[in-house]
């Protein structure tokens, strides 16, 4: 086997497994608040739920710039065995909250968990082009967003299951540390990787970091355009995946299982569809499908919105049936058709967010590239923090679930046409003008 090969494996599997830790921690933590109906700072669980998401990528705000910029002056495998060590103490700590089941302390361990992923994605997007061939990149930025993905489709599972029950605190707690464990493992595998910016300085400073990382992203509008695309997925991804154990237990009348259903299969096609649009595209980074695939995105959305809507009004699912499983979910008309558009939902999102990282990879120099993708975890945490202040918002005012996922899917639209107005070149290419 390849050099280049092994090292991309070992970078997957060290990406798996730190997804996967935090889909485990986060979905058993958001399946406790939910359906014990924890309340934290006097807020309702509902609200807490939209919380826990903007309290996760609080650090994505505070320290991507820094974090990139550790990537650009430091040999980016050993940065990665820092981050895994400190994953390691994450979830001792997670264990102690777990067992005096202490809340505060819990969403402190989100936090920290947000700051691992904070420092590692610069790391794991900079090595991608390092461990491959150029005209892999489209591939092996699948291969490794795959890892997330099978990492959050098994993470939202287990997290759901061990978070279902007080006798599964125990096994909860080792799944955790050992994860963390294996995850060093593999990091001191990742061959490593000469400075690319040894002179350049770590600002820890927030605002003067913040202003760097804006500053080098309007440095190109190919750059910025790719910047947008991306964190708007995250605001659309963070929105759905913040409403979906709502829409689970609210509008269904679903126990855990039906929630962790609903994951499973949103989880699914995020990570099959960009492993379709290689083989569709045969490697090539295609413009046209950004815009596109968001444009089918928000009509998947505008037809989980009327199905929501169909269900909540009917009279057939009462209070009395509440708890149903996933076999008395799937006899619920409109039920299948929620999963298909959830399911279509994440597809087209993964078709619309892999090329745009092989692409950043393609146009980006070894010196700038990981600050570059410092700055998108920057901008990405920005509109995530929106989304989650947007939803607690709404879910505090009562708006109902239906309304609130119709109206995220008028501002993809929104999103939409400025991605197309950016990729207004193309279109004209295509049409011949």
């Amino acid at each position: 086997m390849k050099k280049s090969t092994i090292a991309l494996n070992n970078l997957f599997y060290t990406q798996f497994l730190g997804a996967l830790n935090d889909n485990i921690f986060k979905n058993a933590l958001v399946i406790l608040i939910t359906y014990q109906s924890i309340s934290v700072f006097g807020l309702k669980s509902e609200t807490l739920v939209a919380l826990s998401g903007g309290i996760f990528i609080l650090p994505f705000f505070i320290f991507s710039g820094p974090a990139g910029e550790l990537s650009e002056k430091y040999d980016k495998a050993s940065i990665a065995k820092l981050v895994k060590i400190f994953e390691i103490a994450i979830m001792i700590l997670a264990a102690v909250g777990f067992y005096v089941r202490n809340y505060y302390l819990l969403l402190l361990v989100l936090f920290f968990l947000g700051t691992h992923s904070t420092f590692f994605g610069p790391i794991k997007y900079s090595l991608i082009p390092i461990y491959s061939k150029k005209e892999h990149l489209v591939f092996s930025n699948a291969l490794v967003s795959s890892g997330s993905f099978a990492a959050i489709l098994i993470g939202t599972i287990t997290g759901g299951l061990l978070g279902s029950g007080e006798h599964l605190t125990w096994p909860l707690k080792f799944i955790l540390i050992l994860i963390a464990v294996l995850g060093l493992h593999f990091s001191k595998k990742l061959p490593s990787v000469p400075s690319t910016h040894p002179d350049i300085e770590v600002h820890w400073n927030l605002l003067r970091s913040i202003k760097r990382s804006v500053r080098l992203s309007l440095e190109n509008k190919k750059i910025l355009a790719l910047l947008f695309g991306l964190s708007w997925f995250w605001f659309l991804g963070a929105g759905i995946l913040t409403l979906v154990p709502l829409i689970s237990k609210n509008i269904f009348h679903g126990k855990e299982s039906v929630a962790t259903l609903f994951l499973f299969i949103f989880t699914l096609g995020m990570g099959v569809g960009p492993f379709v649009l290689d083989k569709f595209t045969k490697g090539k980074i295609i413009h046209l499908l950004i815009p596109i695939s968001l444009l089918m995105l928000s009509l998947f959305m505008f037809d989980a919105a009327y199905v929501i809507k169909k269900v909540s009004s009917m009279n057939n699912v009462v209070v009395s049936f509440e708890s149903l499983d996933i076999k008395q979910f799937l006899e619920i008309p409109g039920s299948l058709r929620f999963l298909f558009d959830l399911f279509f939902m994440s597809f087209c999102g993964g078709i619309f967010t892999v090329p745009q990282y092989a692409e950043i990879q393609n146009i980006s120099s070894e010196r700038t590239l990981s600050r570059v993708i410092g700055a998108n975890n920057l901008y990405n945490a920005v509109f995530m923090v929106l989304v989650s202040i947007l939803l607690m918002l709404l879910l505090q005012a009562n708006f109902p679930l239906s309304l609130i996922f119709g109206f995220i899917a008028v501002l993809n639209i929104g999103a939409v046409l400025v991605l197309s107005f950016f990729y207004r070149d193309e279109f004209n290419k295509f049409w011949g003008f």
